[in-house]
């Protein structure tokens, strides 16, 4: 007598594949959850996606980076005054970038330029022409979105997303080339 096989066995290992499959691309959706809501901005979903907190220390340590390495390892008055300059911008430029139409042009791969609804719009349009997008896991819990410029193929910037729990991902910190440059 034969034995009947059981359908459960490919059942299940169908819905593990296809488990795997969706945890896989849920820094995906969420980068897309959090374009629209940046785009809307809907504060309410901006709470859900953007860890705040890590996001204004990621802004600040990289405006401070990149004033840094402006000045340089220069010692005496100028090195003083460009200490006294990364700690004058910073608070502007966090205020500037930790907005729903910041997150927007952030998403879109550009600094924030202006609040006007209007100049997030037209850095949407102009995504397409300029800026290439690379998104990949850069750990378990890491993920990171690069804009490239289309042109001359050099960062411009990255968005960094970590995991929050089994299946979200919160964006915490942003990185600028220029942050990380030592001439």
């Amino acid at each position: 007598m034969a034995k009947r096989r059981s359908g459960l066995g490919p059942l299940l290992l169908l819905a593990v594949l296809f488990a795997g499959v969706w945890l896989y691309y849920t820094p995906y959706a969420a980068m897309n959850k959090l374009q629209k809501a940046a785009r809307a901005g809907d504060a309410q979903a901006l709470n859900e996606l953007v860890d705040f907190p890590s996001l204004r220390e990621s802004v600040k340590q990289n405006v401070r980076s990149v004033v840094s390495n402006e000045v340089g390892h220069r010692a005496g008055p100028l090195g003083m005054l460009g200490g006294m300059l990364a700690g004058a911008v910073t608070g502007p430029v966090v205020d500037a970038v930790v907005t729903p139409q910041g997150i927007a042009a952030l998403t879109e791969g550009h600094s924030p330029r202006s609040g006007h609804r209007d100049a997030v719009d037209s850095i949407a349009r102009e995504r397409g022409r300029d800026v290439k997008v690379k998104r990949g896991y850069e750990g378990m819990d890491l993920f990171v979105v690069h804009f490239v410029g289309r042109d001359d193929g050099k960062e411009k910037m990255a968005l960094v997303l970590h995991r929050d729990g089994f299946t979200n991902w919160r964006l915490t910190g942003i990185r600028l080339p220029a942050a990380t440059r030592a001439d």
